[in-house]
């Protein structure tokens, strides 16, 4: 007996990238972080960029949603280095002043610190029963062609996160991968991948899928 194929497409994080750029993340959630946070919305996630995923993550139409003063421009890359993008969500509600906590993050690759970190509010919307909460996807998304420079707004209310693109010099990669994270709590995070002559994708059970 033949079964029908489920049409999936991967989780789209933002034009340019989706889910199969994520990184492994091998610790779980702490409770101290989960509570600074808001334990229901605390989420976190790393990916590798490509820097033609980093041209298209620049023009993301979300960009200008809550950084207004603060514009990402593809010049402030180096398209020899290492970019990695990881991501922590909150409760928005939350008293939080969430820009000072993030500068006191610390970031290494293979024990090599970080070069340069740009961070910056980035919205999702988001399912939403009982106390879970998922992302979903990006707030603000362009509509198909051939209206693609309209932009369509994906859900009533919005899941915040910062996203912090991280540069490392290209002598820090190797061909397995240790990213570490060091909160202002000095809690560590860690993500791995691996990398031979380009990212090796990730992909097991835990891989995020949105049905279509």
């Amino acid at each position: 007996m033949i079964l029908p194929l489920l049409n999936c497409a991967l989780t789209i994080i933002s034009p340019g990238l989706n889910s199969n750029f994520k990184l492994n993340k091998t610790t779980g959630i702490r409770f101290q972080e989960a509570a600074f946070y808001g334990s229901s919305y605390y989420d976190q996630s790393a990916y590798f960029l490509e820097f033609e995923n980093l041209k298209e993550i620049v023009k993301d139409p979300n960009n200008a949603t809550f950084n207004k003063n603060d514009m990402i421009y593809i010049n402030q890359f180096n398209q020899n280095d290492i970019n990695l993008l990881y991501e922590i969500c909150f409760d928005k509600d939350k008293n939080i002043n969430i820009m000072t906590d993030i500068e006191n993050y610390k970031f290494k690759l293979n024990g090599d610190n970080s070069q340069s970190i740009v961070s910056y509010f980035y919205p999702y919307s988001y399912f939403k029963r009982d106390n879970y909460i998922k992302r979903h996807r990006p707030y603000y998304i362009n509509d198909v062609h051939p209206k693609k420079e309209n932009l369509l707004k994906t859900g009533n209310d919005f899941y915040m996160c910062i996203r912090n693109i991280v540069s490392f010099n290209t002598n820090a990669q190797k061909k397995s991968n240790y990213f570490e994270i060091t909160t202002p709590r000095n809690l560590l995070i860690n993500f791995t991948y691996d990398f031979d002559h380009k990212f090796i994708y990730y992909t097991n059970e835990e891989m995020e899928f949105s049905a279509k």
